[in-house]
């Protein structure tokens, strides 16, 4: 991927750097490669060899499914069937907007995004293959230090790091040379042959443990798996809905409790219409950002502490198939679900024995499993990833985490702020890294528009002029020009399966 270009180097562009080349970094550098003529020039600096995909889309197992409908995973808001269109001339032409397709299509999808965008714009791109690991004020711009030794200098910088391992759990009991606990489940060594084993336990119940458990099974493991998190919920299943159009209040609930209350009359509402429950959740979606900001931080962390689990299981759902597949097996005993906490987690001779208090019960139970899988999800609080990179920007107080430690500490624009609390002009933010201030900020849907907002800022810090643009690439684009024409396609309850 290292690929240095001259022209990218020319003294009178905007040099952005964009660190991070999952699908913010990424579609970042698209956009900015579009829309900015000659005005700027953009460094990608990712690890992996092939910039799209990261952690989300990188997985090489075709069972891994998104969890939203390919109609929503466009990755331009202003053009919302283009992925769509991509997956029927890319792949099949069976491709149905309503159809979850394959995580690891969706990451072919952007990266030829992003090498489209490069192969057009060559002398204005340059793409690195290394670890970014410190910034350091240089002037009026910024360098950044590699792994390799070497530094980029930049204008600006935008930090699209994405999401990061889970916390490594210090369990009771659990020794350090323990060899029989797996605390990255995304690992390229996890499990080689899990046909041999009787059992597993997956701690932590949402997205990342059914991932685990539809691999386990595609790959030939017959045993039991055991899933325990503190409550025990699994999420739900999409399911076809007719759309509620609902707007929100002008003096919105401030408390978690008046929320609550306030949705749980909406599915009231909405049920005695014949819909359910789901259909109001999508409805809040547009609004999520809004009603997230609008509850005071005591709030917020009252939210985190007793709603979080039972709105992720809601609001992060599943395709209905895989929904059945873990309800049959729950049903067989082949899934055993446990709500509690793990009192003693030891490794023996022929496996693990784990011993956890029942959340309902408050009895000891235990249970002997060949191998523990931490599947909690994504760390957050940044100051525990292991980040070379994070942990030099904190230590010269170059940022600081936000007050929920969900992310960092950002403006409304993205802007990182200092230790201090001063907002920084050429340091910024995309992605999860924000969720602090946005709460939804991990999705495709509310990632693009933070992306395109993005490159208008960056192109407002060159000139306004440049920010015009930007606004006529889009308004120009043949793409664009397709949505007045599109076909809208109705739902149906019947999925096509695509076999990638």
């Amino acid at each position: 991927m290292n690929r240095t270009s001259r022209a990218a180097e020319d003294p009178s562009r905007l040099k952005i750097a964009v660190v991070g080349g999952g699908f913010s970094g990424s579609m970042l550098a698209v956009h900015l490669l579009r829309a900015s003529k000659e005005c700027i020039s953009v460094t990608l600096v990712e690890r992996s060899a092939i910039p799209g995909r990261g952690v989300a889309y990188g997985t090489r197992f075709d069972g891994h499914l998104l969890n939203v409908r390919a109609r929503d995973m466009s990755a331009y808001p202003e053009v919302p069937d283009h992925f769509v269109k991509w997956a029927q001339q890319n792949c099949s032409s069976s491709v149905k907007p309503c159809d979850f397709l394959p995580r690891k299509l969706y990451g072919e999808y952007i990266a030829a995004q992003f090498r489209e965008a490069a192969r057009s714009h060559t002398d204005r791109i340059r793409c690195i293959q290394d670890e970014a690991i410190s910034l350091s004020a240089a002037g009026t711009t910024t360098e950044i230090g590699l792994g390799n030794g070497q530094t980029i200098v930049a204008d600006k910088v935008v930090l699209a790091l994405g999401h990061f391992p889970p916390a490594d759990l210090a369990l009771p009991g659990r020794q350090s040379k323990d060899s029989r606990f797996i605390t990255n489940p995304w690992a390229d060594n996890l499990l080689a042959d899990p046909s041999r084993l009787e059992s597993v336990l997956l701690i932590g119940s949402g997205l990342t443990s059914v991932d685990v458990a539809v691999e386990l099974r595609a790959r030939g493991f017959e045993g039991v798996i055991h899933i325990l998190s503190r409550r025990g919920l699994l999420p739900q299943s999409h399911k076809i809905v007719t759309p509620l159009s609902m707007g929100w209040s002008d003096a919105p609930p401030r408390t978690t409790r008046g929320l609550l209350r306030f949705v749980r009359e909406r599915i009231k509402a909405t049920e005695q219409q014949g819909s359910d429950w789901r259909a109001v959740i999508d409805s809040l979606r547009p609004f999520n950002q809004r009603i997230w900001r609008s509850l005071p931080v005591q709030e917020q962390k009252r939210f985190l502490r007793h709603v979080r689990a039972y709105w992720d299981v809601h609001r992060h759902r599943i395709d209905g198939r895989i929904g059945d597949q873990l309800a049959r097996q729950l049903r067989s005993g082949q899934i055993r679900a446990h709500a509690g906490r793990i009192t003693e987690c030891r490794e023996e001779k022929s496996g693990v024995r784990v011993t956890y208090r029942d959340r309902k019960t408050g009895q000891t139970n235990h249970f002997y499993v060949d191998y523990v899988m931490n599947c909690t999800g994504p760390e957050s609080d940044y100051r525990k990833v292991g980040s070379r990179l994070l942990s030099d920007v904190f230590q010269k107080e170059l940022a600081r985490p936000d007050q929920l430690s969900l992310g960092l500490d950002v403006t409304d624009d993205g802007a990182l702020v200092d230790a201090r609390g001063v907002a920084s002009n050429s340091l910024y933010a995309l992605g999860p890294l924000r969720k602090g201030l946005l709460w939804e900020s991990i999705a495709v849907p509310e990632l693009r528009v933070q992306v395109a907002d993005m490159a208008k800022v960056l192109l407002n810090s060159y000139s306004s002029s440049n920010a015009a643009v930007y606004e006529s690439s889009l308004a120009n684009s043949p793409q664009v020009a397709d949505v007045a024409t599109r076909t809208e396609e109705t739902c149906t309850s019947s999925s096509s399966t695509l076999v990638v």
